[in-house]
């Protein structure tokens, strides 16, 4: 049903602006009937798109909370199943990150991520589409653009999710020394051991911290390229359109339409871009889930 929702609430948004071509020509020409019609056709689609995306929105929050109720009952079951070995080498809060920090993000990213996601690559590809359909020769000009924004997102997200999956490694590490030096405080006092523990403090908070930032550093940088390239585009695109609308070799509403979808155009990948955050800390988080999930049960 959510496929479903997101495609209809996608189509509906792309034929919505497709829409511009017949009513800015309808309007070029003087025709006031064309020109209506055109309008509340319009205005039919989006209704439609709203409806979809209402939909999609409140399906997918349902079967998120579902999910992640299924994840944290199987992790307890197994993880009851497991020898005393692993108890002994893992800490005790690293264990409770499992079915805190870890699983938590996993919630945030479908809960905010996943639909939006599948939205943006529909989008994209039918914008591609559009594009063609309405000049072929501009469209080249935004591929280009779109290859230069492709490979900076592989580069940087490629990094990105290394980093995510040691900030959530080190996490559930100071977790657990936390967890276990408040628990002890007793024996921390009788053989004085403050010093000691808060130079380990430092030393995996510091650790914690370069791997975070990191992580932000390539993450962030995602953005603001892809804004840039988009504007770079959307300034040649539409000079060269109007050039060519000019010399009579594209209508005016068809260049209206295109400019249009340029901008379009780079909001999937922007959307892509500021969901990869997300994304990437929820991959780290499931990686440690299901390599808990993995190990074996006593007895095997």
């Amino acid at each position: 049903m959510v496929a479903v929702l997101v495609t209809a609430s996608g189509a509906a948004n792309l034929v919505g602006t497709y829409m511009i071509k017949p009513i800015v020509n309808a309007l070029a020409v003087g025709d006031v009937g064309a020109f209506m019609r055109g309008v509340e056709l319009t205005a039919v689609i989006y209704a439609v798109g709203i409806i979809s995306c209402a939909g999609y929105t409140q399906t997918m929050v349902k079967a998120a909370q579902r999910v992640v109720f299924d994840i944290r009952r199987d992790l307890l079951a197994h993880i009851e199943t497991l020898p005393l070995r692993f108890f002994d080498q893992t800490n005790r809060g690293d264990v409770m990150s499992y079915f805190t920090n870890d699983v938590d993000t996993i919630s945030e990213a479908l809960n905010n991520s996943f639909a939006n996601l599948v939205q943006a690559l529909m989008q994209s590809v039918g914008t591609l589409v559009l594009l063609f359909v309405l000049d072929w020769r501009l469209t080249l000009v935004t591929i280009a653009f779109d290859i230069l924004i492709m490979f900076y997102v592989r580069f940087s997200s490629t990094r990105s999710k290394r980093y995510f999956s040691l900030q959530q490694e080190t996490l559930g590490t100071l977790d657990g020394y936390v967890e276990e030096m408040v628990a002890g405080q007793k024996v921390v006092k009788v053989f004085n051991r403050e010093p000691r523990n808060l130079a380990d403090f430092r030393k995996l908070n510091e650790s914690l911290r370069v791997a975070g930032t990191t992580a932000q550093t390539y993450a962030s940088t995602m953005v603001p390229v892809t804004v840039c390239l988009t504007y770079a585009n959307y300034a040649i695109v539409a000079v060269v359109g109007a050039i060519l609308a000019i010399g009579g070799q594209t209508d005016v509403g068809s260049l209206a339409s295109y400019l249009v979808f340029v901008r379009q155009a780079a909001m999937p990948f922007n959307q892509i871009t500021q969901l990869g955050t997300f994304l990437l800390t929820a991959l780290a988080g499931a990686e440690r889930v299901f390599d808990a999930m993995d190990l074996a049960p006593e007895g095997r």
